[in-house]
């Protein structure tokens, strides 16, 4: 079994090791660093613990105060020799991310505490270091008997779309499973046969051809009249140690100028981690650092469809909110200012709401309130996601106690690639009675990885603004071969009705929306009635059935029902010690050394995460 690792943490941790040895008088000889890592790298994976971790992080730190470029050098290189990536992965991701990580470690009070929290969020390596962040303020306390309006009865379509991840470097017969993060394409190294042809649509392990996304628009109008579309961000590719202010922001323009042609309804997007260049990284007014370039070119994008209010708010942080109609408020949020690897984050740790975004949305929403609108929440990464910092969402869960069910209708993410949920409760037991709402998690465009590609289109009440039911579409792309050689196309089909699936183990009136308490009930037939887990199963992967098993008796079910019902990250399941040693009789023959000192304690393949950049080892 192996572990996985964001490579770039690994690098800087392996780099930092030399800290442990006594400086020579030349410490500014670059070479000597790199030179006693190979004899310290085992020493320090063998301490790999949550205290080892921290005492990594203050060696980079106290390295960098001498010279930055010493630990960058000195982890590029290493990352290259201990053989985690080809080189010019290994040298793009240091040379792009490495500095904002030293920046925030020179800024942080490791010792204190802030070096625990890196460790935890990063990496998983030391134990939660709790909620710390408190409560919100509110202007105004919750209504006494706070409930959703009436149904109207009449319904409209609206088609969600996420995790586009466009390739406009795609090459068709090309690698389909080569030796980078992302395949389909003509690497220095590609070997001049392929051992998978990537075909004309796609692979399992590669990001969408451009043909794919516009095939998908096309087809859209034969099952919907599209009332509206949401967009819940990431639309470059995964070519993350290549990625840069230029290269995003040409794909951004290209991809939503197909979107304004290809689609006849407005789009209501959110910014995604990939939509940085680098990508990922969302600097703060603590952290100073400028990326007012991005949110000037997604406001500008954005303009097709926003009104000039929410144009200028988007260049503010790339947040805004929006009013389709009457009585209807979309409110799309800037989550990366809680995702884990962003990691400006890192350096003030005390920053609970970066930028204010959180006291913004409850501006928002008590503006809502007060007018009597329904408002749906929009963003990319999804605060029930352990990819969002604890603190962050636990506030933002806070927010959601106070406004629903009464004012907030429903919450639209993506950033996982798969078809999801996450409930949220009132204070108290995790009940049907205490359900409030419905993180809608949507799933991805791209086929990365190991997905087939697909979209959503929600039947909504035009006065409640509760969904009523969730049509999810998908092509099955292990038919790709098939489809070149007929000179077809994807076979975009009906995967399932959320109604129509869940509904045969949980009945619905209909005249009932799919609320949250239905969605609880659901999990309770999970826990149950395994064949209506196995099908949920099917669906998480979007029939692809490529994922990892999940079998009844194993973890798996109880972790992944526990997680449904965690709208707030603090509240998931499955944190399980980071590394364990292996027996002597484990050992395996490797250049390296690595595989044979550890391996995952309890390996959680279901739990693999697709948006973003891990390293095995």
């Amino acid at each position: 079994m192996r572990i996985r690792i964001p490579v770039v943490i690994l690098s800087l941790a392996v780099a930092s090791s030399v800290y442990a040895a006594p400086a020579p008088v030349h410490l500014d000889k670059r070479g000597w660093v790199t030179d006693k890592l190979r004899d310290l790298f085992s020493k320090a994976l063998k301490s790999l613990e949550c205290g080892a971790c921290v005492t990594a992080l203050v060696g980079a730190k106290d390295i960098a105060i001498l010279n930055k470029s010493w630990v960058l050098d000195a982890a590029s290189s290493l990352c290259t020799e201990f053989k985690l990536f080809p080189s010019d992965v290994c040298s793009g991701l240091v040379y792009s991310q490495g500095p904002v990580i030293l920046d925030s470690l020179l800024a942080a009070n490791l010792l204190s505490g802030d070096g625990k929290y890196f460790c935890f969020q990063a990496l998983g390596v030391c134990p939660a270091t709790g909620v710390t962040s408190g409560s919100p303020t509110f202007p105004k306390p919750k209504p006494a008997n706070a409930v959703a309006p009436a149904h109207s009865g009449n319904q409209i379509d609206v088609l969600h779309l996420s995790d586009w991840h466009v390739d406009d470097h795609y090459v068709v017969g090309s690698e389909g499973d080569c030796n980078r993060p992302m395949c389909c394409r003509n690497y220095a190294d590609s070997p001049l046969t392929p051992k998978r042809a990537a075909s004309t649509w796609g692979d399992y392990k590669c990001d969408s051809p451009i043909k794919l996304g516009q095939d998908l628009l096309k087809y859209v109008p034969n099952v919907a009249n599209v009332n509206f579309t949401i967009l819940t961000g990431d639309i470059p590719p995964h070519d993350i140690w290549l990625q840069n202010k230029d290269s995003v922001v040409i794909v951004e323009d290209v991809a939503y100028s197909t979107m304004k042609s290809g689609l006849s309804s407005k789009v209501y997007p959110t910014v995604g981690n990939h939509e940085a260049g680098p990508p990922d990284l969302f600097p703060t007014k603590a952290s100073g650092g400028d990326i007012s370039w991005l949110y000037s070119s997604l406001a500008d994008d954005w303009s097709r469809w926003l009104p000039a209010d929410a144009v200028n708010s988007v260049k503010n942080y790339g947040a805004y909110t929006v009013s389709p109609t009457p009585g209807f408020r979309i409110i799309s949020l800037n989550t990366n200012f809680c995702y884990t690897k962003n990691f400006y984050l890192y350096g003030h740790t005390k920053d609970y709401d970066p930028n204010g975004e959180i006291q913004w949305l409850i501006t928002q929403l008590q503006a809502a309130e007060d007018a009597g609108e329904r408002v749906w929440i929009i963003s990319h990464v999804g605060p029930s996601m352990t990819d969002c910092t604890q603190n962050w969402s636990a506030l933002y869960y806070q927010v959601i106690q106070r406004y629903s069910p009464h004012v907030v209708a429903e919450q639209f993410f993506g950033h996982t690639h798969r078809d999801e949920f996450a409930l949220y409760y009132g204070p108290g037991a995790k009940s049907t009675q205490n359900a409030i709402s419905t993180g809608w998690i949507g799933p991805s465009v791209t086929p990365f990885t190991d997905l087939n590609p697909g979209f959503r289109v929600y039947k909504v009440d035009t006065k409640s603004w509760n969904v009523f039911d969730a049509q999810t579409y998908v092509a099955d792309l292990d038919q790709a071969a098939t489809w070149d050689a007929a000179g077809g196309s994807p076979n975009w089909h009906l995967e399932y009705s959320a109604r129509q699936a869940y509904g045969a183990y949980v009945p619905i009136a209909e005249t009932a929306p799919l609320s949250a308490s239905w969605w609880h009930n659901v999990t309770t037939v999970f826990e149950k009635n395994d064949a209506a887990f196995q099908k949920y199963w099917t669906y998480r992967g979007k029939s692809a059935n490529r994922q990892p098993a999940c079998a009844a008796g194993s973890a798996c079910p109880a972790e992944t029902i526990c997680n449904l019902r965690a709208g707030k990250s603090s509240d998931a399941c499955g944190t399980t010690p980071f590394l364990s040693k292996r027996e002597a009789e484990d050992n395996e023959d490797d250049v390296t050394g690595l595989h044979s000192m550890y391996k995952r304690s309890e390996a959680r393949p279901w739990n693999k995460k697709l948006c973003g950049l891990s390293v095995e080892i």
